[in-house]
């Protein structure tokens, strides 16, 4: 994982990963396009089976939001 493209990429669609962590489609989407996705739902994303199967972590996470700001 490389992005945060990458890890809402897990998913089929963005749909499903709206679905999965109880967010809208449009907001999914809009985070793909900004690649980012808001701290606030990274639990949401860690607590699914798709993204614990990957190897997403808090810890990769941070690291993406880190070098978004740097």
């Amino acid at each position: 994982m490389t992005s945060f493209r990458s890890v809402i990429e897990l998913w089929d669609t963005r749909e499903a990963l709206a679905t999965a962590i109880g967010a809208k489609p449009s907001t999914v989407s809009h985070w793909w396009q900004r690649n980012f996705v808001p701290p606030e739902w990274w639990c949401g994303i860690l607590k699914t089976r798709k993204a614990r199967e990957a190897g997403v972590t808090a810890d990769l996470l941070a690291s993406l939001a880190a070098r978004r700001v740097a």
